[in-house]
């Protein structure tokens, strides 16, 4: 898998290039600590680790062709420059390095460095067989803990006992904790679309919820907006079902060829049609994958086209200030013809 990944992007390569952001590394040898460098050339690969990581990344490196290990303690700079000196020109990844290590790496080297941006990322945003289970599997886990939600609202006493909660439900389902805590937003609290949730009490109206776990180091991400006791207040059931036919229609405009925009679009529509489309303050959706924000981008200006493999959310909201807020989330894989909705769980305003 490894070595795939790594021919597909030496064929992407104009000059070598030193990989430093952590998911792309993960991404192309499986390495999962804090500190590594990774240099590809098409006649070379060496990985720079700390003593922490030597023995980790040499049993990784025995099932990569061709690589080569060197293991630092001190100086790395110097000890990256040195594997640098022999190049005319060497890529570096723009988006990760800092001002400071580039000048420190040019005051070593005569080599010339080059930003470059997205090679690995865009080999990333499709999906091979590996990666879609485990974003399915992330999902899934989301599901079970979906099922869950209206015991633990019914025990728990504040927004973040009930994400806790949801975090050990994904957990027992084989979900590990995500980097970004479960937004869990009561009332008024529902109107902001990244609420953090601490101490406020649940009430027993509008709840929404935003929340993922990861399988393997691929995410989820879904959203549902529950009511929990009683009959929904009539202008929540009417925001729900607003969002919930712009979401429908948002999926099914997700299909091979469509750009970003074609589904944004899909999505605005019906919220424009009920009045809300000022209310719809976000995006439509985003990739999801090693990281819980990739490309492409489902957005108004968005020219990013769908194809097979990708795996994006579609994540229409509205949202009335002081008095409380829809959104429904759901993760959504591109296939040849059309597409698979990867996260199950119900969508009803009184699920």
């Amino acid at each position: 898998m490894y070595n795939q990944r790594l021919a597909r992007l030496r064929e992407r390569l104009e000059e070598p290039l030193l990989v430093t952001y952590l998911p792309n590394i993960r991404y192309l040898t499986g390495f999962t600590g804090s500190s590594a460098f990774l240099l590809v050339s098409n006649e070379r690969l060496v990985f720079l680790t700390d003593g922490r990581y030597g023995e980790i990344a040499g049993q990784l490196l025995e099932h990569i062709d061709g690589g080569e290990l060197v293991v630092y303690s001190a100086g790395l700079e110097k000890v990256i420059a040195d594997q640098l000196t022999d190049y005319a020109r060497v890529g570096l990844e723009a988006n990760d390095v800092k001002w400071s290590f580039v000048r420190s790496l040019e005051a070593r080297i005569e080599t010339r460095l080059s930003p470059t941006k997205g090679i690995v990322e865009g080999l990333r945003q499709i999906k091979d067989k590996a990666e879609v289970a485990a974003l399915a599997a992330a999902a899934a886990a989301g599901d079970a803990a979906f099922t869950e939600v209206r015991a633990l609202a019914a025990a728990e006493g504040t927004e973040a006992d009930v994400g806790w909660g949801l975090i050990e439900a994904m957990r027992r389902s084989g979900g590990r904790q995500a980097g970004w805590p479960p937004i869990v937003a009561c009332g008024a609290n529902a109107a902001l679309p990244h609420h953090l949730s601490e101490n406020d009490p649940l009430g027993t109206g509008l709840l929404l919820l935003d929340y993922g776990c990861t399988v393997d180091g691929y995410h989820s991400d879904m959203s549902r907006t529950i009511w929990l006791d009683g009959e929904p207040d009539a202008e929540v059931a009417r925001m729900h079902q607003a969002v919930l036919e712009s979401q429908e229609a948002g999926i099914a405009a997700v299909l091979p060829g469509a750009t970003g925009h074609d589904v944004d679009e899909a999505c605005r529509a019906v919220l424009r049609d009920y009045g809300y489309e000022e209310r719809f303050v976000h995006s439509t959706g985003h990739g999801v994958g090693l990281e819980i924000h990739e490309a492409p981008r489902l957005a108004r200006k968005s020219e990013d086209i769908l194809r097979p493999g990708h795996v994006v959310t579609v994540e229409p909201g509205v949202y009335l200030p002081g008095f409380g807020g829809v959104r429904i989330e759901d993760m959504v894989l591109v296939t040849e013809t059309s597409n698979d909705v990867l996260t199950q769980s119900d969508k009803g305003l009184k699920a």
